[in-house]
C-alpha cells in the first residue's frame, strides 16, 4: 500500500464562525483525510471587530505559531503546506514569513485564496513588498480558488495552470430536526444573515429593506449577524422605528442549528454585498431552497444562477434588490420553482463528497507535477 503524502494546513476553526473556518471544518469532515495523513496548524488571529487592527495579543500568537510551524515542519516533515491566505495589505508580511519559511524548506506550498485581491494587494503595495509578493507566487506549488472569476486576479503574478478552482461548501442541513424560526405564518420573510457591516452591503440593505416594506404590508425583514459600528446600530434602530414590529434583529446567531433554524424560516435571502468572492451563507440558503437574491461580485454570479436560483443585482442599488425581492415576493410559483432548483444545485455542486473530491483531486495532481519535475530534472 502506498504511503499517504504528509500535508501541514495552516488555516482556522470555528470559533469564530466564518467563511474560512466553517470550510476547514468542512474539509477535516471529507475524504481529504483519509486521502492524506493531515497535520492542521490552527491559527486564530480572526475576530470579529478587531480584524483589521494589529494587537499585542495577535503579535503574541504570531511567534507562538510560527515557532510551532517551523518545529512541525521539522518534526513531520509534511511534503505539502496548504496556507489559508488573505492577499490583504495589513497581514501580508505575516503571510510572506510563512509561506516564505515553507519555501525555503523545499516544502511544496499551496495557497488557499479565499478572496480576489491579489492583483489590488500587489498594486497596493510598496516596490520592494511586490518583489516579495511576486517571488513568493513564483515560488508557490499553486493556488487552490473559489471560482472562475478569480484567475485573472492572478495574470502576470502566476502561471495560470498553477491555479486549481474549489468552490466553497457548508453542511447540508435539509435532513436536520430543526423548527423554522419564522415571524410568524401568513407574514413573508426577507433575510438578510450576515457580518453587518459597510463592506457586506448592510447599508445598502437597509435601503433595499425600506423599499420593500413601504410596498408590502405582509413583509417582515430580518436581519442577523454582528453589528460592525455605531452607524449600523443607529440605522437599524431607525429602520425598526419606522416599521415597528416589522424589522427584527437577531443578534450574533453562532450556533450552526440556530442558524440553520433562521434560513428555514425565510422565503428570500439577501445579499448585498460590496466586497466579496463567494458567501458562503448564499450555500446556506441553497441547502434550504431559499432563493437568493444577491450582489454581481466576485464569483457569486458563479453560485447563484440568476433566473433560476435567484436574481443577480448591481452591486450597490438598493433600488435593483428591492425590486427583485419584491417581484419573488408577489409570485409564489415562481418561488418555488427556485427553492427547488436551489436544493438540487447544493446537491450537485456543492456538497461534501464533492468538496472533499475536488481538494483530493487538486494535490493529486500537483503531486503528478511535481514527479514530473523531479523525473526531468533528474534526466537534465
Amino acid at each position: 500500500m502506498d504511503k499517504k503524502e504528509k500535508i501541514l494546513i495552516c488555516g482556522i476553526l470555528p470559533p469564530p464562525f466564518f467563511g474560512h473556518s466553517k470550510m476547514y471544518e468542512m474539509l477535516l469532515q471529507s475524504d481529504f483525510v483519509k486521502e492524506f495523513e493531515t497535520v492542521f496548524l490552527n491559527m486564530r488571529f480572526w475576530t470579529y471587530g478587531k480584524h483589521k487592527k494589529v494587537t499585542a495579543e495577535k503579535l503574541f500568537k504570531l511567534v507562538l505559531y510560527y515557532i510551532q510551524f517551523v518545529i512541525l515542519i521539522i518534526a513531520r516533515r509534511p511534503r505539502y503546506i496548504l496556507y489559508n491566505i488573505s492577499f490583504d495589505k495589513m497581514p501580508f508580511l505575516k503571510d510572506f514569513l510563512f509561506c516564505a519559511t515553507g519555501i525555503i524548506l523545499r516544502r511544496r506550498v499551496v495557497v488557499h485564496d479565499f478572496g480576489q485581491y491579489v492583483r489590488e494587494l500587489h498594486d497596493a503595495l510598496p516596490r520592494w513588498q511586490r518583489g516579495m509578493l511576486r517571488w513568493m507566487l513564483r515560488h508557490a506549488a499553486g493556488s487552490i480558488v473559489m471560482g472562475e472569476n478569480v484567475r485573472q486576479a492572478y495574470k502576470g503574478l502566476m502561471d495560470d495552470t498553477k491555479i486549481f478552482v474549489v468552490p466553497g461548501i457548508t453542511e447540508d442541513t435539509r435532513g436536520w430536526d430543526v423548527q423554522a424560526n419564522r415571524p410568524a405564518v401568513d407574514l413573508l420573510n426577507v433575510l438578510y444573515f450576515s457580518y453587518m457591516s459597510r463592506s457586506k452591503g448592510i447599508f445598502v440593505a437597509f435601503d433595499a429593506a425600506a423599499r420593500i416594506l413601504t410596498a408590502r404590508r405582509n413583509v417582515v425583514v430580518t436581519f442577523g449577524g454582528p453589528i460592525e459600528s455605531d452607524e449600523v446600530a443607529f440605522r437599524l434602530e431607525e429602520l425598526q422605528k419606522k416599521y415597528p414590529g416589522r424589522v427584527r434583529y437577531l443578534g450574533y446567531v453562532e450556533d450552526v442549528r440556530e442558524c440553520t433554524a433562521v434560513f428555514r424560516g425565510a422565503d428570500v435571502f439577501m445579499f448585498p454585498t460590496l466586497r466579496d468572492v463567494f458567501g458562503l451563507v448564499l450555500l446556506h440558503a441553497m441547502a434550504e431552497g431559499v432563493p437568493a437574491v444577491a450582489s454581481l461580485e466576485g464569483t457569486i454570479p458563479e453560485v447563484v444562477v440568476d433566473g433560476q436560483t435567484g436574481f443577480l443585482c448591481k452591486k450597490g442599488d438598493a433600488q435593483d434588490f428591492a425590486q427583485k425581492i419584491l417581484s419573488l415576493l408577489s409570485d409564489d410559483t415562481l418561488r418555488g420553482k427556485m427553492s427547488v432548483a436551489s436544493r438540487a444545485r447544493f446537491e450537485s455542486v456543492y456538497s461534501l463528497d464533492q468538496y472533499g473530491k475536488r481538494m483530493i483531486e487538486v494535490l493529486t495532481r500537483l503531486s503528478g507535477f511535481g514527479k514530473v519535475l523531479k523525473e526531468s530534472l533528474a534526466k537534465a
